[in-house]
């Protein structure tokens, strides 16, 4: 008789828990990432992000480069407007073949009864 209220009890529990994490999670993981947001805005407006640790294979500087150095390369070689796209290469179209030609590969089959 114990072990069919254990087994009861399990079931029970992983229901419960399974019920409560599909209420609960979505609203931790809400302020969770609320939280970490927060802080990333604070230490940005701060100046505190330290790219020159030891943990940084990349050396001194940041991961991804400066920002400033690409946007100011970016504004001095693009003499287009902004919102303006500019095709520096276009690729020669194929003609384009019809019927048959494109449907790919016929294989005949007899069916075995």
């Amino acid at each position: 008789m114990g072990l069919l209220y254990f087994i009861l009890f399990v079931v029970a529990f992983y229901y419960v828990f399974k019920f409560s994490m599909r209420l609960l999670l979505p609203f931790a993981m809400r302020k969770l990432t609320e939280r970490m947001m927060k802080k990333a805005q604070q230490q940005q407006s701060q100046g505190q992000y330290n790219y020159g640790g030891a943990g940084n294979p990349f050396g001194g500087g940041s991961p991804f480069g400066n920002a400033y150095e690409q946007q100011s390369y970016r504004s001095d070689n693009t003499k287009t407007k902004e919102g303006k796209v500019k095709v520096d290469y276009v690729p020669a179209q194929e003609a384009k073949r019809k019927g048959t030609a494109t449907a790919g590969e016929f294989i005949d089959f007899e069916e075995v009864k």
